[in-house]
């Protein structure tokens, strides 16, 4: 079974801490991931410090980092003629086996 995919360990920890989690669902392990197989795909990854942001301004920001690096890692996918998965699916009730199918085929180029 593969369990590492650009030198990240799937199983690493089952059970996220919070940090963890947000960097999971912001698109920013997938932007890394993908830039890792292959640098030249993705010309941006949205970082940003939750600390710093205002409790007012986190959603915005999260909103904005989600969409963008989402939006980056599937146009990478895409170029890359791999299989892709829709933005919906990374949300809570979206079909997560396409993103672990779409993942895994990024194996071979670790």
């Amino acid at each position: 079974m593969i369990r590492v995919v650009g030198a990240k360990n799937l199983y690493a920890n089952p059970s996220p801490s919070n940090e963890e989690f947000q960097l999971g669902s912001s698109g920013l392990n997938l932007c890394n991931v993908i830039k890792k197989v292959h640098p030249q795909t993705v010309s941006k990854v949205v970082e940003s410090s939750y600390d710093l942001a205002a409790s007012q301004d986190r959603a915005a920001l999260f909103a904005y980092q989600y969409f963008e690096n989402a939006k980056n890692f599937l146009v990478a996918v895409q170029q890359m003629g791999l299989h892709t998965f829709e933005a919906s699916d990374l949300e809570q009730g979206g079909k997560t086996s396409r993103i672990v199918y779409c993942v895994l085929t990024l194996k071979p180029y670790s």
